[in-house]
């Protein structure tokens, strides 16, 4: 009779590690970069301006979490590394997925990272990625001239 028990008692101890161990915590399952909100196909090279999104999927998530987005400068001109660029939170709801967009307007490399907390603020999970924006940045127009300064000041004196 101890021996059942005992054996019992053990397998009861084993179903219930092996039921625990297949129950894993809300984490971000990829972190996708593209040129849409699918982020289908993923890209990791842009051109300036062009909107770049970020899509972050949420597994074993049960209940409300908040993915928090922070774009980085890592090597763009006039800019310190790891200054941020941006940053959103998105609401997810269970297993989903979320995005973050933004329009870079100056060349050079970027990261996004993406933060899982649960609705008391707990860190989950944490993934980045880094992008290439390529092309020139938009040149400053220069100041336009609308007349000539020697005909405003010979107009002036004919006034008086």
């Amino acid at each position: 009779m101890k021996t059942k028990t005992t054996l019992i008692i053990a397998l009861a101890m084993l179903a219930f590690t092996v039921l625990a161990c297949s129950f894993s915590t809300a984490n971000i399952s990829s972190l996708n970069f593209g040129k849409n909100d699918t982020a289908k196909p993923p890209a990791t090279s842009f051109n300036v301006g062009e909107k770049v999104f970020a899509v972050a999927v949420v597994s074993n998530a049960m209940g409300k979490h908040k993915l928090k987005f922070d774009l980085k400068y890592d090597n763009v001109p006039g800019k310190a590394k790891g200054e941020s660029g941006a940053k959103t939170e998105v609401n997810v709801d269970g297993d989903s997925e979320a995005f973050f967009s933004f329009n870079p307007d100056l060349p050079g490399d970027y990261s996004v990272e993406a933060v899982l907390v649960d609705e008391q603020g707990k860190e989950l999970g944490k993934k980045s990625g880094t992008i290439k924006i390529t092309g020139s940045a938009p040149t400053i127009p220069a100041a336009t001239k609308t007349g000539d300064a020697d005909q405003d000041a010979e107009d002036k004196s004919d006034d008086k």
